[in-house]
């Protein structure tokens, strides 16, 4: 979905020359966001004219955030109060946000709604700056319904502050799929996990795209699912353990329908993206009030990601926001029972088995507590428990010992094949704490830990291993088959697969799967995992001749496999002049035609036996990730923005596939290797969370 973002009031003409595409500055740099105005219309309350409810010019989950400095907007007086009107401003959410150093006033908005009625005035609470733990020189955003025009109030000890603010107006727009998100989430949600892997893995760009997860996570719409605008994330990082979940809402009107929710938290993204200059949504998770879950902050739900949402705890705890205000309204149950089975999820699965108990934590300055003092929390808490803030609303805090009951049911009656492993194997003493819980990868259901290993192969039993290599095992190697011996500063662990070496922090494997694969080999780890993944076989003499190059059959059999090998029916009538029904790979080539993932030749031919150029495998990888944003420019000298597979190329780069060669050249029309096609192909499966 397309984000949007503009510096001036009106929409814009039809060329494209006022868009930016990153903010000027973002409010967690201290900076007030600066923007250029036209001239403001005059015009007073728009109660008596008929209402244009919705913004024709943004449509398809397009999100629109326009940055309208107050001063340039009429001063009303309304119900004895001073107001900024901006009586022909479509919406949907708003924020703002005022100069750096400037005390954080009261802020509340309010819209016209398609009754031509004002909507209540709702407060917007200021953000938290995620760096400093102080408040950030902004609002939140708050979601305010489709209004065609607004109201804002800025006070600070009862009088208007609002000329130097800056109110940045959202628009978000409904998507094909939103009516769908039901489907995926909730209690009649009838599309399951794994039907969903593949779209939740299409748009992934910056961070790894959450794999299949294990029993008891209950079903969530993927940011793929609800839209998120992956050209709008940076990196996010992850830590070696989970002490808590914290509790937050969103606030903003608590009037949005189902399909609603998922164009809320594209606008949220955008927001604290662009106008926050936070490198993600700050909350890990989000739940809506009809209990519909949506993966919030990328890199994986299998992992510890750090979020932005409660300063000096976002280390090592999980955030859940539920969308909405709770100040004085309770928490539906739909969405108190989706809470506690997050809860309940995220406990179970990193080992932790009551939702009573406490956690220690030594914070530093900017929250309630003394600095490096250490205190004891709650596993299950607020955000109001650990900073300066109302949130998360306290009728919903008022409601934790109903969740946190909830939640203890879950854990009681909950899947617990990997927490009897953990304990067998002689728990956090001996395989040290949870780093990514219990998910897919390769045949194998695995929980990795800071010191061990839990897998389990399909319906069998669950084992624990000790492993110094746990951080850096693939499914390639297989279990361990011994205990990790250490002579000097090396130490040696054997796994059915092969050995693993660990010299100081880095970690190589050995096998003997390929005759020509010899240990040492530039690519050889990749090669195995590929071999070990089911995706190549090499020759019937045991060789892989890793420095031949690859044929465009083989490259679209590989990627066929790496997708699942999807169920296709091909089809009688070839695309191609060349792939008569019944050659091999016929299936696997009419399928990627069918997907697009390639077009063949212009005379009609596919030339199956040809040797695939470098430049057509990053077109290949893109077209089969859902051809996600991305520019043309990039820091190849052979790779010019007007080539033809520039775009491929900068987006292979840009996920780190490929980092071309050590003299900056890509060299796009050299055929690529058999080896160099295996590191390819090992780092797009990771990057697509496969």
């Amino acid at each position: 979905m397309r984000s949007l973002v503009m510096s001036l009031r009106y929409l814009p003409p039809a060329t494209d020359t006022g868009l930016e595409r990153t903010p000027s500055s973002g409010v967690s740099r201290r900076a007030l966001l600066t923007a250029t105005a036209v001239g403001a219309s005059a015009a007073g309350a728009v109660l008596g004219a008929a209402p244009a409810v919705a913004d024709p010019s943004v449509t398809g989950g397009e999100t629109r955030v326009v940055d309208v400095p107050l001063a340039e907007s009429p001063l009303l007086e309304v119900d004895g109060a001073e107001v900024r009107d901006l009586p022909e401003q479509p919406a949907t959410m708003v924020g703002v946000t005022w100069p750096a150093e400037t005390d954080a006033p009261t802020v509340h908005a309010r819209g016209v709604d398609a009754d031509g009625n004002w909507t209540p005035w709702l407060e917007l609470e200021t953000a938290e700056d995620p760096g400093t733990g102080e408040d950030a020189p902004g609002t939140e955003v708050a979601w305010v319904g489709v209004v065609s025009a607004l109201q804002i109030r800025v006070e600070l000890d009862g009088s208007d502050v609002s000329t130097e603010m800056v109110a940045h107006i959202v628009t978000t727009s409904s998507a094909p799929n939103d009516d769908q998100v039901d489907q995926l989430s909730g209690e009649d949600a009838t599309t399951t996990q794994s039907q969903q892997m593949r779209t939740m893995a299409a748009t992934a760009a910056t961070n790894p795209a959450t794999p299949r997860l294990g029993p008891g996570m209950p079903g969530f719409v993927s940011r793929a699912a609800w839209g998120a605008d992956e050209s709008l994330v940076r990196g996010t990082s992850g830590t070696n353990a989970v002490k808590a979940v914290i509790i937050h809402h969103t606030a903003g009107s608590n009037s949005y329908t189902r399909s609603q929710s998922a164009q809320i938290l594209r606008g949220i993204l955008s927001y604290h993206t662009r106008t926050l200059g936070w490198a993600d949504v700050g909350y890990n998770i989000l739940v809506d009030k009809y209990g519909q879950i949506f993966e919030g902050r990328s890199g994986g739900l299998h992992r510890n990601i750090t979020g932005a949402h409660a300063y000096g705890f976002n280390t090592g705890s999980f955030g859940i926001s539920v969308m909405g205000n709770y100040s004085s309204v309770a928490a539906p149950y739909a969405a108190r029972t989706a809470v506690a089975r997050l809860v309940a999820w995220k406990l179970l699965t990193t080992f932790q088995t009551s939702v009573w108990s406490t956690a220690s934590w030594t914070p530093g300055s900017g929250t309630r507590f003394t600095p490096g003092k250490r205190i004891s929390l709650a596993t299950m808490m607020g955000h109001r428990d650990v900073n300066y803030t109302e949130c998360p609303g306290m009728s919903l805090f008022r409601q934790f010992d109903d969740i946190r009951g909830r939640a203890q049911g879950y854990i009681d009656n909950g899947w617990k094949e990997h927490l009897w492993a953990f304990q067998g194997a002689g728990g956090a003493a001996k395989l040290g704490t949870v780093v990514r819980s219990n998910h897919r990868t390769g045949s194998y259901d695995a929980t990795i830990l800071t010191k061990g290993l839990i897998l389990q192969e399909g319906s069998g039993k669950a084992y624990g291993y000790a492993s110094p290599m746990a951080l850096q095992w693939r499914s390639a190697w297989g279990r361990p088959t011994g205990s990790a011996r250490t002579s000097g500063s090396t130490t040696v662990q054997s796994f059915q697969n092969g050995s693993a070496i660990k010299t100081g922090s880095s970690v190589q494997f050995h096998d003997s799967r390929f005759s020509d694969v010899p240990p040492g080999m530039m690519f050889r780890e990749e090669i195995e995992e590929l071999a070990a993944r089911g995706i190549t076989t090499g020759w019937p003499d045991g060789t892989y001749r890793p420095l031949a190059p690859i044929q465009r059959d083989a490259m679209v059999a590989f990627v066929y496999r790496a997708l699942g090998s999807p169920a296709f029916t091909p089809p009688k009538r070839s695309p191609f002049t060349d792939m008569p029904p019944g050659r091999m790979y016929y299936k696997e080539i009419t399928w990627a035609h069918a997907e697009g993932i390639t077009t063949g030749w212009n005379d009609g031919s596919f030339r199956p036996t040809a040797s695939i150029e470098r430049g057509a495998v990053a077109a290949f990888l893109y077209r089969a990730s859902g051809q996600p944003s991305s520019g043309t420019s990039n820091s190849f000298s052979d790779v010019p923005s007007n080539h033809q597979f520039a775009r491929e190329i900068t987006w292979l780069a840009s996920t780190g596939i490929s980092t071309g060669w050590p003299d900056g050249t890509f060299r796009p029309l050299e055929p690529i290797a058999r080896d160099a096609m295996a590191a390819f192909m090992i780092r797009w499966m990771e990057h697509r969370g496969l």
